[in-house]
């Protein structure tokens, strides 16, 4: 019985569990998400690629590395439970260190981690992720210790606790707080020069000594170029700060990376102050000095269906429409056929763009990155080279259909053009035209009112 009107409250339904559509990409970062993505990782060691994202615009293999992810645990800190990986020690790619011996890890730092594994949750298929983390310490690790509970713990408490035996024990490992974790439904996609060779043309490597607009800052930000990139190469070139390299042979398009054959020496002919000759002669052991004193920029032009799609996902993109520019760091020199070299390049982690908007040209620079601060390291800030893969990906699509679909498609999208082209400037629908006569007159009543 309600007393005084009140009236009978009603149980409240449980909200249903929405599953998740893991046949498209997805990105979690509550805490309660990531914990039961994470559960798989329990009981079994997943293979993982590792990288310190400070270190990714430095050099190809410094900073990256292999490992094993051993397991899984929520650790409360003082933001609550946070979940976290425990990577073993990841050893260096060749040529490398993953800590070099001037840039140890730092509290804080961010670190990326990359794996696979069949999913429950995606019905025992296997899904690919990427998860951004932040480092916590260097650790201990003894599995199965006290009644089938791994021992986790920072090396002065394992030796105060269990002694120089735990050491020994143990193997070295990360504690790396996940932030966020990234799955996608496909491995990350990589094109050779037989793919994209039919959409890619006249490529040219540009280096600049002085290390480019990019090597330049203020205070946090890259500096901004005034003139165009066909203006601001011309002037670098008569002052001889330019080297053109044509008819480079591109290889592949990576994840985050290019591969080309150049026709000569790549470093030969550039002069710099703090470049010694020493550097030239071993240059995969001098890449960050290499890289902070030249900078390098490759151009090629596009075919037109490329071209299509870039324009409609990102026209902001630095050049003329059928151009594209990536500015790239130095990864490393291998000999080739002399007196050619095979050089791999790293995506620089940011974009060149220019000013579309006329109105706003005249008084804005002619150049400048996206973003325009210094920090967030990531490949995947640079929009031109990803808008580049996917319309690359959807034209190889597009071309191995069969040509039955294929001149159906093309009679959908001309009918489609058709009649847009018939019917343009024309109120098509007729609920839209009620409505629009009804404001019509709703507005001469309300003139005739006053």
């Amino acid at each position: 019985m309600a007393l005084f009107g009140g009236k009978k409250k009603t149980a409240k339904k449980a909200k249903k569990a929405t599953s998740i559509n893991f046949s498209r990409v997805q990105v979690f970062s509550k805490v309660e998400a990531l914990n039961a993505l994470l559960k798989g990782v329990k009981g079994q060691q997943v293979q993982c690629n590792v990288a310190r994202l400070k270190l990714k615009a430095a050099s190809l293999v410094s900073g990256r590395g292999t490992a094993v992810i051993l397991n899984f645990q929520v650790i409360n800190l003082k933001a609550g439970p946070r979940p976290v990986l425990v990577v073993d020690r990841p050893k260096a790619l060749p040529g490398g260190n993953f800590i070099p011996a001037d840039m140890p890890m730092d509290l804080g730092e961010k670190v990326e981690v990359l794996y696979e594994m069949p999913l429950a949750q995606a019905g025992g298929n296997r899904v690919y992720f990427n998860a951004a983390c932040t480092f916590l310490q260097e650790a201990i690790y003894i599995p199965d210790k006290e009644g089938g509970k791994p021992w986790i713990a920072s090396r002065d408490v394992t030796e105060k606790k269990i002694g120089e035996g735990g050491l020994r024990q143990g193997v070295e490992v990360l504690q790396l707080r996940v932030d966020k974790i990234t799955c996608f439904p496909n491995a990350p996609e990589s094109f050779t020069a037989d793919q994209f060779e039919e959409y890619v043309f006249n490529p040219t490597l540009y280096c600049i000594t002085g290390g480019g607009m990019w090597a330049k800052k203020v205070a946090d930000y890259f500096e901004g170029i005034q003139d165009d990139i066909h203006k601001h190469l011309e002037d670098l070139e008569k002052k001889e700060f330019l080297k053109t390299i044509d008819n480079v042979q591109l290889i592949d398009f990576g994840v985050d990376s290019i591969s080309m054959v150049t026709p000569g020496s790549l470093l030969s002919g550039i002069e710099h102050d703090k470049l010694m000759p020493s550097m030239f002669k071993k240059p995969n052991d001098n890449l960050m000095v290499l890289n902070s004193c030249v900078g390098f920029v490759l151009k090629f032009e596009i075919a037109d269906e490329i071209k299509e799609l870039l324009m409609r996902t990102f026209s902001q993109k630095a050049g003329r429409e059928v151009e594209v520019w990536l500015p790239l760091t130095l990864g490393n020199i291998q000999e080739a056929e002399t007196p050619k070299e095979r050089v791999a390049f790293q995506i620089f982690p940011r974009d060149l763009i220019q000013e579309t908007d006329p109105r706003k040209r005249r008084k804005s620079l002619g150049l400048k990155f996206l973003p325009p601060f210094t920090l967030h390291p990531n490949p995947e800030d640079h929009n031109t080279y990803r808008k580049l893969m996917v319309a690359i990906g959807q034209r190889l699509q597009d071309d191995s259909r069969p040509d039955e679909e294929k001149n159906k498609i093309a009679s959908v999208q001309a009918a489609v053009a058709q009649r847009q082209q018939e019917t343009k400037g024309q109120r098509v629908d007729e609920n839209m035209r009620k409505a629009f006569a009804k404001r019509v007159e709703a507005q001469k009543r309300k003139e005739t009112a006053d």
